[in-house]
């Protein structure tokens, strides 16, 4: 039997739970495989994985109320189904109630048989009795109102209250359910901005301006995936969010000079970069992953750029003695959270727990420290993550410099990023401020 879309989110869903997979990924290749791109059936597909993977623990709660026993010794793909069906019936209505059950029901009879009747018996039971389930009183459990009505982990929730306080974490959290824009950064060493987005209004789509990054447009309307233009094969652009465009901006002008990029990834910032050197000078671009690199050189290849040189490293062992004190800016991305891009990656929050940033600033720390050893006298040292949690940002920096007295912080010089740098010199976006991804930088100088 065909599997209808309900029956591939289920499978993403379930795919994603037990593995660390985003789920853009998975949608890419399914909607490729079954050919969906771009159809009704395609937008539905999507609609459906990041509606349940936005609204799980709001799902969860209300299911444990429905079902009579305990709700977590269920069974994954069972759960998932459940949680696709009560999505779509208090939160979607491209289909009618009975319709979304019928569904469901086939779905489980195709997955899990001997569930079929339970997934009947729930989902019918929120429909009899929509306003059952409550949920906890913000004014005596601020904390699990905030987590059970705004879909996220309890221990996130206690962590952010106990930094930002009630409202600013309960607008953070309302903030990132809602999805974030696709945007675009633009290549300047093919196009200038205006030029693109005048090129991309003839074909329909719709764009404005990115607020800070001089580079950026978001696309508002569009008629095809970006990717399938002929702007992006011909390298005139690359998807990135507008936080992370305004990493490169931070680093003094290092047109000409010799720049390392220690966890560079697929290469987004990597090529930023390039483009603001004007593809002048040299980058090296470090990661321990090999088909990261890979990517890379294709997406240089793509861009055009020529200044970029790839090598497999792991920065949580010291570098090697030829890139010592050799560079005028090094750059350290590093593995973090993401807890700043909750509203893109809305499947992080249910795999990370709190035990995993205690881990990830032990990490974050020890790349630091070995990536410095490559700054050259009076060259600049960059630190990013795209969290906003202090035990993954300030309190790095500041240990970083209680053992690194010849480096100082210093203000960025660009004027895009001047409002978001604090007096201590610390950038820093929030989804619920500046409608972008939370990312965090710090920008620092070696003084001899």
């Amino acid at each position: 039997m065909k599997k209808t879309v309900r029956h591939l989110a289920v499978d993403i869903l379930t795919t994603i739970g037990t593995s660390q997979a985003f789920a853009q990924d998975l949608l890419d290749e399914v909607l490729e495989h079954h050919g969906l791109s771009g159809s009704p059936d395609g937008r539905l597909l999507t609609h459906l994985v990041y509606g349940v993977l936005r609204y799980r623990g709001h799902l969860d709660w209300m299911l444990a109320g429905y079902y009579r026993g305990n709700f977590e010794a269920i069974d994954d793909v069972v759960k998932n189904i459940l949680r696709t069906g009560l999505y779509q019936l208090k939160y979607s209505d491209r289909l009618p109630a009975f319709a979304v059950v019928n569904e469901m029901v086939k779905v489980a009879k195709m997955r899990r048989p001997p569930a079929a009747g339970l997934v009947n018996a729930v989902l019918r039971s929120y429909l009899r009795e929509p306003k059952r389930v409550s949920f906890p009183d913000a004014g005596k459990n601020p904390a699990e109102h905030i987590a059970t009505t705004y879909s996220q982990p309890l221990w996130l929730v206690n962590t952010l209250l106990d930094t930002y306080g009630y409202e600013e974490t309960l607008d953070f959290c309302r903030c990132v359910m809602s999805p974030a824009p696709v945007t675009i950064r633009v290549n300047t060493l093919k196009v200038s901005r205006a030029e693109l987005e005048q090129q991309l209004s003839v074909m329909h789509y719709r764009c404005s301006p990115t607020l800070y990054s001089p580079d950026g447009l978001h696309l508002l309307e569009a008629p095809t995936a970006i990717q399938k233009t002929p702007f992006f094969q011909e390298g005139h652009l690359r998807v990135q969010s507008e936080a992370a465009q305004l990493i490169c901006l931070l680093a003094p002008g290092v047109k000409g000079g010799r720049v390392l990029d220690t966890c560079a990834g697929s290469g987004g910032k990597t090529t930023h970069l390039s483009a603001l050197m004007r593809n002048e000078g040299k980058i090296i671009a470090l990661d321990r992953n090999a088909e990261k690199l890979a990517a890379l050189r294709r997406e240089a290849g793509r861009l055009g750029i020529s200044n970029i040189e790839t090598a497999t490293a792991d920065l949580s062992a010291a570098l090697a003695v030829p890139y010592w004190d050799a560079f005028d800016l090094v750059a350290v991305d590093a593995p973090c959270s993401g807890v700043g891009t909750l509203a893109r990656n809305p499947e992080i929050k249910w795999r990370l727990t709190h035990r995993d940033l205690c881990l990830l600033a032990e990490t974050q720390g020890r790349i630091l420290k070995n990536a410095a050893a490559a700054v050259k006298r009076h060259g600049h040292l960059l630190y990013c993550t795209c969290s906003i949690l202090p035990g993954e940002n300030d309190d790095v920096v500041r240990r970083f410099l209680n053992d690194h007295p010849h480096f100082q912080i210093v203000k960025p010089e660009a004027t895009a990023v001047a409002e978001l740098t604090d007096p201590r010199g610390f950038f820093r976006t929030y989804p619920q401020r500046h409608q972008m991804d939370g990312f965090f930088a710090a920008i620092m100088k070696r003084l001899r």
